[in-house]
This record gives C-alpha cells, structure tokens and sequence, in this order.
C-alpha cells in the first residue's frame, strides 16, 4: 500500500497550520481570560455598590448590542438539620420514610415536596404550607453575594463579530494586548 502523493504533499502545510492555530488558540484563551476577569470585576462592583445587573456589549461605533453579562439572581438556600427531618417525618409522614441497608432515610422525592412547599415568614420561621407546621430544623441561609457573572450573546451578535474582523473594524492585535476599545 502506498500513501497518496496529495495527501502526503499536503501534510506539512495543514500541520503546520494546525500549529500555529493552536497557538493562537492559547493567546486568544489567555486574554479572554484576563479580559473577562476585568470585566467581571467590574460588573460585581457596580452590582454591589449601585445594584447595576446587567450590561450591553457593543463593538466600537455600533448603535446595537451584540452581546450582555449579567449578575445572576442570588437566591437564599436552606440549611436542613437531616436527622430532625427524619424525626419529623418519622411521627408526620411516617410513610415516607425508606429502609436503605443500614439506616432510615426520608425518600427523596417526599424531601422534594416538602422543601417546595415551604413558606418562610418575614422573622425567617420556617413553615410548611400545606400544615401550617413551624419547622424549626430547617433554617434559611441568606443568599450570598454573586461571584460570577454569565455572557449571553445576542442574536446574529457573534456573526457581527466575525464580520467586523474579516472588515478590519476589529484588531485581533490590539485585542489580545488590551489595547482596543
């Protein structure tokens, strides 16, 4: 068997190719990372000091956004004391409650219910809705401050972007040395 003479010519070229794009690859990953980090930073400053959510990204001179990052929506969580659930369940629910080898444990699809039909009063108690039950094993956990953010673009926004850099409205260049506005 004998290799394809094409194939064979075109082998140097196409690796090379593969090279230097990887490399590429690497210095654009670098500066996205770095660029992204600063605005992050950003972003969860003003979100922490004047409630700001939300940007719109828009390349130079551009009326339309192609892209946004948010501060996602901080929920508070709960905090469940699992042994007091059992006990609860045990006397209120006693059917659901499942023997796994060597132990007792509330069945997960009843600790789902349970937990989406909790209310919390404006004190923080804890109660479960359908009885009216105070729970206090079960504490609400303040939501904690966002500590990322995520970047959603907008339609046709990454079409908008290759275009203005096949344009030249974009230097890759600049872009990778921070240096472009």
């Amino acid at each position: 068997m004998t290799a394809d003479p094409a194939t064979v010519a075109a082998l140097p070229g196409a690796a090379m190719r593969a090279a230097v794009l990887k490399a590429l690859l690497d210095e654009v990953k670098k500066a996205y990372d770095a660029a992204r980090a600063q605005a992050d930073t950003a972003l969860l400053h003003l979100h922490s000091t004047v409630g700001v959510r939300t940007v719109e990204v828009r390349l130079p001179g551009a009326i339309a956004p192609i892209a946004q990052i948010t501060v996602p929506e901080a929920s508070a969580g709960l905090r469940v004391d699992e042994q007091a659930l059992l006990d609860y369940c045990a006397r209120e629910h006693p059917g659901e409650i499942e023997q796994i080898p060597a132990k007792k444990v509330v069945r997960p699809a009843w600790r789902k219910t349970l937990l989406a039909r909790l209310s919390v009063e404006p004190d923080g108690t804890v109660v479960d809705s359908a009885t009216g039950r105070v729970l206090d094993f079960i504490e609400v956990r303040p939501a904690a401050a966002p500590m990322s953010t995520t970047m959603t673009f907008k339609d046709h926004g990454r079409d908008t972007v290759a275009a203005s850099h096949r344009e030249g409205r974009l230097s890759l260049p600049e872009l990778l040395q921070g240096t472009a506005q």
